[in-house]
């Protein structure tokens, strides 16, 4: 599966291109992959280092492309 735009697996600039292709809020897609708002935000931030960072479980960016090729947006 080829995407513009998309760097190589999960990533935070991923997930927000994700969810603008989906057209979905954080919390949307927060409450679709059972996690809080909270968890969301930190797999959206950059900062690597940051105590506010935490990487995506690849069972939900496996979620998050399926929505993707669901919606027919990949």
């Amino acid at each position: 599966m080829i995407c513009t735009n998309f760097e190589v697996g999960y990533t935070p600039t991923n997930l927000r291109l994700a969810l603008t292709k989906l057209g979905m809020t954080q919390a949307a897609l927060a409450r679709l992959l059972g996690v809080s708002d909270r968890t969301l935000r930190q797999w959206l931030n950059e900062d690597l280092e940051s105590r506010n960072h935490a990487d995506m479980k690849l069972s939900q960016w496996l979620e998050v492309l399926a929505l993707l090729a669901t919606a027919n947006v990949v």
